[in-house]
């Protein structure tokens, strides 16, 4: 049953993007708004084939500002045969000659997942009904060094095979942030590099029952090779202090280390490091190669504590939005005993 769905949804994708292929032509001048509805395709072991619609709108919020970058915004609809959902909405604004920035999303939905106990050596199933917001302001304050403030509200409801009710929690979170980005291009750069540096805080004055504290590191770099080609690495710190709440712990396999998707590995510590070759064999097609290692300490089962992860895989890429070099894509990689399929709008990082 699983092959069927992953079949299905391997040649569903090969005919929409053939589609796209035949009917898109890029752009001979730069249009103030694109929209394009894009399609939702993917599968995993854990919630099943998954299918749905993102559409899409590229903009300028001022069409005299041609120095910040496009401005995104869209919607997000998505179903599983597991019974998995979600509908969210999403944009990022750049304003004043890409001196502001703004991130904005918010959404419901449901998600069954599991975690691995080392005291049964069982996969435990549960479910998580999750409502979210998040809003993020950032402002360029000296060359390409930006500072922001994000506020996020997010409310679940777990339930566990293994307890008889159900878990609800409410998270409102402050983060403060800095980032020196020297990309040449925010949603595919060639060159250059981005260094984010994220400290999240759940207070006791926004009555939060858990108290905590994360700091989140992250650099990407950007290498152009053969004027088509790209060599990005990325490396990934997180750090949790305090107890952290079951939702809130880290898990490899999520926008780190592609490979993983039982979600066996979790726990209050990350590291991650990882590499991807970006082959550009044609104009608005490409192929990606990509490996890296994660590790994880504080887990919820001791023995993972420090455990080297591997995750190597490929993927192929569309590009959709021909301006901004906007990619869709599906990934294929394998972890230490896991698998998983991708689909991606945009890049991993």
């Amino acid at each position: 049953m699983h092959i069927s769905r992953l079949a299905s949804s391997l040649i569903l994708l090969l005919v929409i993007t053939t589609g796209l292929l035949a009917q898109t032509k890029a752009p001979k001048e730069d249009k103030n708004l694109e929209f394009k509805p894009v399609p939702y395709i993917n599968y995993s072991r854990t919630g099943g084939f998954f299918i749905g619609a993102v559409p899409m709108a590229m903009f300028r919020a001022n069409k005299n500002d041609t120095i910040s970058p496009k401005s995104m915004a869209g919607l997000a609809g998505v179903y599983s045969t597991e019974g998995n959902w979600a509908s969210v909405v999403f944009s990022k604004i750049f304003l004043n000659e890409d001196r502001w920035r703004f991130t904005g999303g918010g959404g419901v939905g449901m998600n069954g997942f599991q975690f691995y106990m080392d005291d049964i050596s069982e996969f435990v199933d549960y479910t998580t009904d999750i409502d979210f917001l998040m809003v993020k302001a950032e402002r360029r304050i000296y060359k390409n060094l930006f500072t922001g403030l994000r506020y996020a509200y997010r409310k679940t409801e777990t339930n566990t095979a293994i307890s008889p009710d159900p878990d609800e929690t409410t998270f409102n979170s402050l983060a403060i942030s800095f980032s020196n980005d020297e990309r040449d291009n925010v949603y595919y750069p060639f060159s250059g590099s981005i260094l984010d540096i994220n400290f999240n805080t759940t207070p006791e004055f926004f009555d939060n029952e858990f108290v905590t504290q994360k700091i989140e590191i992250n650099f990407n770099k950007f290498l152009a090779i053969k004027e088509t080609d790209v060599l990005a690495l990325r490396g990934k710190l997180g750090i949790g202090i305090g107890d952290l709440a079951f939702e809130q712990q880290f898990i490899v396999g999520q926008l780190d280390i592609r490979g993983y998707t039982e979600g066996k590995y979790r726990g209050n510590n990350i590291a991650t490091l990882q590499g991807e070759y970006r082959w550009n064999f044609r104009e608005r097609m490409g192929i990606v190669g990509f490996a890296g290692l994660a590790t994880i300490w504080e887990s919820i089962n001791t023995a993972d504590n420090g455990k080297l992860l591997p995750g190597v895989g490929a993927g192929f890429r569309f590009t959709a939005f021909p301006d901004n070099h906007l990619n869709i894509g599906l990934d294929a990689a394998v972890g230490d005993g896991d698998w998983g399929i991708y689909f991606r709008i945009g890049e991993s990082f």
